[in-house]
């Protein structure tokens, strides 16, 4: 690969970058509440950001050159743009913004005689995170007569939650800042989802506008039969006999109390094409084994749905969410245990300055790192203690949190797990752990508002993070500014997405935009909060015993690994198997494939065919971008393609 700058982190790369993050934080909540169609901001795949910066590298970045040839981005310059654009499309959907706004709110709005909230909750609500304007909050619902936005009922509230917003953003930058040396160059993890942005900007030897990637037919060919199958499907959605193509179904077992899932994503199958062999057949291997403990316990009827934990315990049987934690657990302990040689490093230069270690091909210093990993989470305690949460129970709150975020940015970073639902989340974790009665109706309130950023995990800064700085460790050089422009991102689309949704709301009101975020996902905190208020429980010893047998599971799988080489499951697939669904027969196709291929056709052959996985990945996630643009100047709505996982 030609490098043309000797840093691509350029003022032009960030103004780029900026423009395509200020494009993703309009564009998604606009998409989601008004079309209401492909879903570009939810899953870990990162759609809007791969659709926008296939734009840049295949139309804009083109143009420009043939204008004018220096105004073209160089591929270090590109990476760039990318990685903030990648940072982006974290934050408006699923991410923060569009669950914020309506839960800062819906405790009122939704408050009737029947659910008796005005009593068993707004006492307890902390009003300096909260709307008070009683006018204010109405016609966020059901539209103002002005279709403008008070923004004085609502500028001291946001205030302090996005200064929660950043200071969690930095803390997850930061930890992937200490841990990049360790997934990057010692273990070698893969990233798969790094591969095809790498691929659409790497140069050809003359350095041609247009990328080599997209000079190549097997890649075209791949890019077409998701982009073929999905404009099918949204045309039968324009034309109804048209007939419709499925790509999954599922297979009842056990009296139908579970069901095994078989769908073909070719973006997991991209995905998975790049993945080691021993992780996919672990992710298929213990996604079908957790099925079958599910139907055993679904017929058996051992330890039905845990009522204090709440929806999550109504996915599957709690056993199974306990064991999944504590797996996820011994996961993130174990990583840091094999991390440990150079997590030393990083606190010896952090606190000492040591000069035998070297951290100059790092985005920040590994002091400033540190340090802004403690400040950080000091700044999130004393938040989260002010919102009414109990001082001790802080930490085991952020601690369930952050081993939440961690094994999803690893399953991710190692796995290519594109899409999939959390196990279990923060508050269910605390409220199983030491009871709501020790909560407290206060407690339970601050516990209420980390439905904003601590549960629905289905998209994560941290895994964005993660692949940024893996693209980053190949491509862009002199990085210290590139924590600049990530930090200038996360502030850009906050606010941007913060405004958009709110102009949205107060224009056609919030109950006629998209049902999830105004109808339903805003009532459940507060309706998990009467629960326990009402009813409160004791600390869950079962679960506890289950989190332990799943952690001694964890533990026995990770050391039979590294004992026995002949062992052909990877224990990562273990605390992801309850949530993975249907992704299962995906991964198993391109693990069949990629065996025949390395069998038959040896490394030559599977490096000839990689273009043909990264254009089964590219034209799923475009395919949904495309459609974006028809179905707004229809008028169009509902018409969700392409973007899907399972």
């Amino acid at each position: 690969m030609r490098h043309t700058s000797p840093n691509g982190v350029t003022l032009k790369s960030i103004f780029v970058g900026l423009i395509g993050s200020a494009f993703i934080a309009l564009g998604i909540p606009y998409s989601e509440m008004v079309i209401q169609g492909s879903h570009m901001g939810i899953w870990n795949t990162t759609p809007a950001a791969i659709f926008t910066f296939f734009l840049l590298v295949a139309v804009v970045n083109v143009l420009l050159g043939v204008i004018h040839r220096p105004l073209a981005l160089t591929p270090s310059e590109l990476a760039v743009a990318y990685i903030m654009m990648l940072i982006a499309n974290t934050i408006p959907s699923r991410g923060f913004t569009s669950y914020l706004i309506p839960i800062m709110t819906s405790a009122y709005y939704y408050a009737t005689p029947e659910n008796n909230w005005a009593e068993v909750i707004h006492p307890y609500l902390p009003d300096w995170i909260v709307v008070q304007d009683s006018r204010a909050i109405w016609q966020l619902y059901e539209g103002s007569p002005e279709g403008s936005v008070p923004w004085g009922a609502w500028i001291g509230p946001l205030a302090y939650w996005l200064l929660f917003a950043i200071t969690l953003y930095l803390v997850m930058v930061c930890m992937m800042v200490i841990l990049r040396k360790q997934w990057v160059e010692h273990e070698r993890l893969i990233f798969p989802m790094a591969q095809l942005p790498i691929a659409m900007i790497q140069d050809d030897e003359r350095g041609s506008l247009i990328k080599p990637l997209f000079k190549n037919i097997p890649m075209w060919l791949g890019f077409a039969i998701p982009f073929i199958i999905a404009s099918i499907n949204a045309l039968h959605n324009y034309y109804p006999f048209v007939p419709r193509i499925r790509l999954g179904t599922s297979i009842p077992i056990f009296r139908r109390t579970a069901v095994i899932g078989i769908s073909a994503s070719p973006t997991m199958i991209g995905f998975s094409y790049f993945i080691n062999r021993d992780i996919a057949l672990g992710l298929c291997f213990f996604y079908l084994l957790n099925t079958i403990q599910r139907g055993i316990l679904n017929i058996t009827g051992l330890y039905g749905r845990e009522e204090a934990m709440g929806i999550f315990s109504s996915y599957t049987n709690p056993i199974i969410i306990h064991q999944a934690m504590g797996g996820m657990i011994v996961l993130v302990l174990m990583g840091l245990w094999v991390a440990r040689g150079h997590l030393k490093a990083v606190f010896r230069k952090a606190f000492r300055g040591d000069p035998s270690v070297d951290d100059s091909g790092e985005i920040l210093s590994y002091r400033a790192a540190v340090f802004g990993c403690i400040g950080g989470l000091l700044i999130l305690t004393i938040w989260l203690w002010r919102s009414g949460i109990p001082l001790l129970i802080v930490p085991m709150l952020l601690f369930g949190s952050f081993v939440l975020f961690l094994t999803e940015t690893r399953a991710i970073a190692e796995g290519g797990v594109a899409a999939m639902f959390p196990p279990t989340n923060g508050p269910d974790f605390v409220v199983s752990g030491v009871g709501s009665s020790v909560l407290g109706p206060r407690g339970l309130a601050g516990l209420s508002f980390t439905y904003v950023w601590g549960t629905d995990i289905l998209i994560l800064l941290m895994a964005a993070c993660a692949n940024g700085l893996k693209l980053s460790d190949q491509i862009v050089h002199h990085k210290r500014r590139l924590f600049w422009a990530i930090m200038a991102s996360i502030v850009v689309t906050l606010l941007l997405s913060t405004w958009v949704i709110l102009t949205l709301a107060y224009k056609y009101g919030g109950i006629n935009l998209e049902k999830f975020y105004f109808t339903r996902a805003c009532q459940y905190p507060f309706e998990f909060m009467k629960r326990n208020v009402l009813s409160p429980s004791q600390p869950n010893v079962k679960g506890w015993i289950h989190t332990g047998i799943g952690g001694g599971i964890m533990l026995g799988l990770t050391i039979t690994r590294h004992r026995f080489l002949w062992w052909p499951f990877h224990p990562l697939g273990f605390p992801i198997s309850c949530v993975f669904g249907r992704m299962w027969f995906s991964v198993f196709l391109a693990w069949l494939t990629k065996g025949i291929i390395l069998k038959y056709g040896g490394p030559r052959v599977y490096a000839k065919s990689r273009p043909f996985f990264l254009g089964l990945i590219l034209g799923q996630l475009v395919v949904g971008g495309i459609w974006l643009i028809v179905d707004y100047f229809t008028g169009m709505t509902g018409n969700i393609v392409g973007a899907f996982m399972n």
